[in-house]
């Protein structure tokens, strides 16, 4: 697992939610996958639960932007395991309030049986705010 295959594999995962493909984005997912919600909420358990709060913010919210400002992969030799810290612009309307907001995505990725999976991911807003209407 290289670290080049690791900023593939992370771009994939966001081109794929952006897109709305629910179905490949499991395959990013270990089954037993462990999600941190931003609000600090209860921990989402497993991959069909993970894949369920993409579903519901897409069918919540409507996307303006994504973008990735920053991706840096962090090694552990002969582990098999690394660490990635993605950070990211992202502006988007929820009930009828546009947001923009800066956040920062953790995560502890594996590989098992050949394939990269995703065991833990943690997402933290660090900066949200109202766009002012026109």
């Amino acid at each position: 697992m290289t670290v080049e295959a690791v900023r593939t594999f992370l771009t994939a995962l966001n081109e794929c939610w952006q897109q709305g493909d629910l179905a490949a984005i499991a395959d990013f997912y270990h089954p037993d996958v462990v999600l941190l919600p931003p609000d600090m909420g209860a921990p989402i358990r497993g991959r069909e639960a993970v894949v369920g709060s993409y579903r519901d913010f897409l069918d919540a919210a409507t996307l303006k932007q994504f973008e990735i400002t920053r991706l840096d992969v962090f090694p552990f030799d002969g582990a098999g395991t690394l660490m990635a810290h993605l950070s990211f612009d992202i502006a988007y309307s929820l009930d009828g309030d546009d947001y923009v907001e800066k956040g920062l995505e953790v995560y502890t990725l594996a590989e098992r049986d050949s394939e990269m999976k995703i065991l833990w991911r943690h997402q933290a807003v660090l900066d949200s705010r109202l766009e002012e209407k026109a």
